[in-house]
Parts: C-alpha cells; structure tokens; sequence
C-alpha cells in the first residue's frame, strides 16, 4: 500500500498537513495577531508590542536596585567616612553615630548577609585606618536601634 504513494504525494501530503497543525495552534494561542495578520495590520501590532516591551523594562529598571551595587556604594561611602576619621583624629562616638547614620540610608541592607559583611568591614577598617576598635555586638546594637 505504501508503495502506491510517490514521494511527491508525500511531501504534498506533509505539507498540507504541518500547514494545517500550524494554523490551528496560531488560532487558538494567538487570535488577536491571526485577524491582525489577515486584515494587513501586522506592523502595529509590532509597534504595539515593542512599545509594551520597552515599557516594561522600564519600570523593572525603575523599580529594581541592585543590592550589590548598593552594598559597592555603602562600603564606598563608609571607607570615605573612615578616611576622613583618621585624618581628623575623631571620636570612637563620632564615627559611630556617622556609620551608623550613613547605613540608615541603605535600607536594602536589613538583610542578614549584607549586614555581617558591612560590620566585618567597618571592625577591620576602623582598626587599621583610625585605630578605633569597635565591638561587633556594639555596631549591631547601634545599627538596630536607628533602624528602629
């Protein structure tokens, strides 16, 4: 029996069919773009949807901050802090109450992590550039209570 059918009848026949089995999964998942496609309006429907795409990552972008980059900033401004501390030879509750208000204003660094590794540089820093050592009980204690 299959050797009545000719490879042309084949591909004819396969064609027909894929042709078929696209158009329906076309219809039921993408209506909308199918009429749009059949009456001549595909280019705004591609306009449309870039402009929707656009708008989106838009407010991701808006939305969103990095926390490592944030973390980059704090500890930026923290070494500014500590550097200008030694220069000025200031006080161990000097520095304290300007760390610590200088992490008031990063609230994306509540989390865990970023707190341990944010107090681990403050207590190496503090020690080696101002000579002033912080406890890290102290530094928790101090950060919570601005927090709060």
């Amino acid at each position: 029996m299959l050797e009545a059918i000719t490879w042309n009848q084949y591909f004819s026949a396969l064609a027909v069919g894929m042709s078929a089995y696209y158009l329906i999964i076309i219809g039921l998942y993408y209506p909308q773009e199918f009429r749009s496609l059949l009456s001549g309006k595909i280019k705004q429907i591609n306009n449309n949807r870039q402009h929707t795409v656009e708008q989106e990552q838009r407010r991701a972008d808006d939305n969103s901050t990095d926390p490592f980059e944030e973390l980059e900033a704090t500890v930026a401004e923290l070494n500014g802090i500590l550097g200008k501390a030694a220069h000025n030879k200031t006080s161990k509750e000097t520095l304290l109450s300007q760390l610590i208000q200088t992490l008031s204003n990063h609230p994306g660094l509540r989390e865990p992590a970023y707190r341990v590794a944010v107090i681990n540089f403050i207590l190496e820093n503090a020690a080696k550039h101002c000579q002033i050592n912080f406890s890290e009980s102290e530094l928790e204690e101090s950060w919570t209570a601005s927090s709060s």
